[in-house]
């Protein structure tokens, strides 16, 4: 059974035990074994790609710059925002050369969509680099863009909009909340070819579930954490 375990993608990097979105917790999460990051985009008032989750810096600035929104902010002055440990809010450019594994790109802001994707393609990084959100309209933009980079929709629920949209994109992932995962429909989605991803995994109960939907991916805030449980447990019902 541990041949098959479900891969583990990295929350904002290893969000639990770094300083989430940062170079320093892409790193963390490549180390602590998941196979590929996920990280946050929108677009600065100058056109840059910052990785960030949020639409304003407020909640994880600590120091410098600590209020203001994305958007309405150039990038010199999002480098003013001090966050934990000494790190600094990363560019696209920048996550995706420091980063080793495989990457999923979350379209938080839809105007990064087109600029994100074109990014990708220029880095030569379509191999690698799936493109994510809960905003089907981005992904639109991004099909737009780039047919054959991979897509994925994210949705709290499998709802009729979330599963209409994978195969209109035709879509490698549906990324759903453990606590709505069913095993039929995994099943189903899988069989088909498209991967469906358990979100966010943060207790032994979450592994258990997305485990026994028989999900192809998990994301972990603590993605070594996670990795361990996942053979845990696996090793036990062996």
């Amino acid at each position: 059974m541990t041949d098959s375990l479900p891969t583990v993608v990295g929350h904002r990097g290893a969000a639990a035990v770094s300083p989430e979105n940062t170079l320093a917790s892409f790193a963390r999460g490549e180390t602590d074994g998941a196979a590929a990051i996920e990280l946050d985009v929108h677009l600065t008032a100058d056109g840059e790609l910052a990785v960030i989750h949020d639409a304003r810096v407020d909640r994880t600035a600590v120091g410098g710059r600590t209020t203001g929104a994305v958007a309405e902010l150039t990038w010199p002055q999002l480098q003013e925002v001090e966050l934990p440990d000494g790190q600094h809010i990363p560019s696209l450019a920048q996550a995706l050369t420091a980063i080793g594994v495989d990457v999923h790109v979350e379209i938080k802001a839809p105007a990064a969509a087109r600029p994100a994707t074109e990014l990708v393609l220029d880095a030569g990084l379509g191999d690698r680099v799936t493109m994510t959100s809960f905003d089907i309209g981005a992904l639109r933009e991004v099909r737009e863009v780039a047919p054959t980079v991979a897509v994925g929709v994210i949705s709290p629920a499998p709802t009729a909009e979330a599963t209409d949209a994978v195969g209109q994109l035709d879509a490698v992932s549906l990324a759903l909340q453990v606590r709505h995962l069913d095993p039929a429909l995994v099943q189903r989605l899988q069989a088909a070819g498209v991967d469906v991803c358990g979100w966010p995994v943060l207790t032994t109960d979450d592994v258990r579930t997305a485990l026994e939907a028989g999900v192809a991916m998990m994301t972990a805030d603590d993605p070594g954490w996670c990795r361990d449980e996942l053979h845990r447990l696996a090793t036990r019902s062996a």
